[in-house]
C-alpha cells in the first residue's frame, strides 16, 4: 500500500522470510525466481500490482507456503500442470483472481492441494503469526511482541481486510479470469474448503453434484459463466452455506427446496 514501482529485485529473496507482502503498489515485470529460495515463506502476497508474468509454478516447491495471493495483476496464460510430485504441500489459501489466466481449470493442482485433508478445529482458534523467540528468550522481562499475518480477500462477495488469518481458513478464488471448460469433479474432494469462487469466467457444462460433498463450504460463487442444466439437489445438504451465487448462467429447472 505505497507507490513503489519498477520490478521486484532478485536480492529481495531471503531464506529468513516467513511473510512477504508487496501488495497495493505499482510493481511490474515478473516475479523473481529467487523467491524459490525462501524455504520458510508461509505467506506471499503480491496482489494489486502490475506484474506481467505467467503462473509461477516453481513456487510449488516452497515447503511452508500456506497463502498465495496473485490477485489483480497481469498474470496470463495457462496454469498448466505441477512439475513436482509434491506441489504446494501446505497451501490453504489460493487467490489468483482478476488476472488473464486462460485454458481449463488446473485440475492437477487441485488434486495435490492439502485442502483435501485440511484439519478440524478443536479448542481455541489459532491464527498465523510470528513469534520473536530469540528476543523473548534473551530478555525475559521484556514484553513478547506477536506479529499477526494479514491479507485482503473477497469473502462471501465482499472485499475484506483480514487482520488475522485463521489457521483453518481454506479458500480458493479463481474468479475474473478466462478459464474455460467444465468444473472438475475433483473439487468435490476438497472437504475442508470454505470459500470457492469461480465467477466471471467462461466455464461450461453442468454444475457437478459432487460439490454437495463440501460440507464445510460457507460461500459458493459460480456466477457469470455459461453453466447449463439444473441446480443439483445435493446442495441442500450444505448446511454451512450462507452465500450462494449462481446468477448469469443458463440454468433451468426448479430450485431445490
Amino acid at each position: 500500500m505505497n507507490n513503489f514501482h519498477g520490478t521486484i529485485p532478485q536480492s529481495l529473496a531471503n531464506d529468513l522470510f516467513q511473510y512477504l507482502d508487496l501488495s497495493g503498489n505499482k510493481l511490474e515485470g515478473s516475479l523473481p525466481h529467487m523467491l524459490v529460495n525462501c524455504s520458510r515463506l508461509e505467506v506471499l502476497n503480491v496482489g494489486n500490482n502490475m506484474i506481467n508474468d505467467t503462473f509461477p509454478y516453481w513456487l510449488a516447491n516452497l515447503p511452508e507456503l500456506q497463502v498465495l495471493t496473485l490477485r489483480s495483476n497481469r498474470f496470463h496464460g495457462f496454469v498448466g500442470k505441477p512439475k513436482t510430485r509434491l506441489a504446494f504441500p501446505k497451501l490453504r489459501i489460493l487467490d489468483i483472481s482478476h488476472n488473464q489466466f486462460t485454458g481449463i481449470l488446473p485440475t492437477r493442482y487441485f488434486e495435490k492441494f492439502s485442502m483435501m485433508c485440511g484439519k478440524n478445529h478443536e479448542g481455541e482458534l489459532e491464527y498465523m503469526r510470528e513469534y520473536p523467540k530469540t528476543y523473548a528468550s534473551r530478555y525475559w522481562n521484556a514484553p513478547i511482541y506477536v506479529q499477526y499475518y494479514s491479507i485482503s480477500l473477497t469473502v462471501k462477495g465482499i472485499d475484506r481486510k483480514i487482520d488475522k488469518i485463521l489457521t483453518i481458513f481454506v479458500i480458493m478464488d479463481l474468479s475474473s479470469n478466462q478459464f474455460q471448460g467444465q468444473i472438475p469433479t475433483v473439487i468435490g474432494k476438497l472437504n475442508f474448503l470454505q470459500i470457492l469462487n469461480f465467477s466471471h469466467n467462461n466455464l461450461r457444462g453442468h454444475i457437478p453434484p459432487l460439490l454437495g460433498n463440501l460440507t464445510s463450504l460457507e460461500s459458493l460463487d459460480l456466477s457469470f459463466n455459461k453453466l447449463v442444466g439444473e441446480i443439483p439437489n445435493q446442495y441442500v445438504s450444505l448446511t454451512f452455506l450462507s452465500v450462494l451465487n449462481l446468477s448469469y448462467n443458463q440454468l433451468v429447472g426448479s430450485i431445490p427446496q
